[in-house]
């Protein structure tokens, strides 16, 4: 039986219980292939909450990551009854897997060693696919491997979808998804026996926007429900 994030008919994640500070601080790691758009997500999300819109420009300008990079984001997010202040601090690794051995940069393997004492608690991981390739797909069998010794009880993730606009090359279905979403959540059940994380789907167009503000709201009441989980 899937388990996800409570989802309101709207498809928002629905309000969580128990009491809250209004500040909340979590921390969401991106991983997947290099070029799916992990570090245009978190760029371009970073102009949707201040209201403006992604464009082919500014896609264009966005380098390839070949370190840890930071994007830092303080969303107020209305849930339930409760306005809440959550600030992400954004972290995004390269794509690029140690096995490919390209000279060209380094490897997610490599700068996870380097940066790993600084990274002390994930709230969400974004594992990351490009809807029109699937390999990028495939390979997440790949990342949650990788990522698997970051994660913690309390961990949530977020299956993500990017490229939604590009609609006569997707070529990941939504059987697709609901199989990845299951696979996904059995690898994190049986690395972390205890594991109490939710988790959920979302697919998004970093040129249109569509879906960003929704991604948002999921990654701000991922970051409650996970701090409540710890408390």
């Amino acid at each position: 039986m899937t388990t996800s994030l409570n989802i309101d008919p709207i498809g928002r994640p629905a309000p969580f219980n128990g009491m809250m500070p209004e500040k909340v601080t979590g921390y969401v790691m991106l991983v997947g292939n290099g070029a799916v758009g992990k570090t245009s997500v978190a760029k371009v999300l970073a102009l949707t909450n201040q209201g403006q819109k992604p464009n082919a420009k500014i896609l264009d300008s966005i380098s390839k990551t070949n370190n840890l990079e930071y994007e830092f984001i303080t969303t107020r997010q209305q849930i339930g009854s409760t306005e809440y202040t959550v600030t992400l601090q954004f972290l995004v690794p390269p794509g690029q897997k140690q096995e490919d051995g390209d000279p060209t940069g380094r490897s997610f393997e490599a700068v996870i060693d380097i940066f790993r004492p600084t990274i002390h608690r994930l709230d969400v991981v974004l594992f990351t696919y490009d809807m029109t390739s699937m390999d990028s797909f495939h390979d997440l069998v790949y990342w949650i491997d990788s990522v698997g010794d970051l994660l913690n009880d309390t961990s949530h993730f977020i299956l993500l979808g990017t490229h939604l606009d590009r609609e006569n090359d997707l070529e990941i279905t939504r059987g697709d998804i609901d199989e990845g979403l299951e696979y996904l959540a059995s690898e994190m059940r049986s690395m972390l026996p205890s594991w109490k994380g939710n988790f959920a789907r979302l697919e998004v167009s970093n040129l249109t926007g569509e879906n960003l503000e929704s991604l948002l709201y999921y990654l701000a009441g991922s970051v409650i429900s996970a701090h409540q989980m710890r408390v």
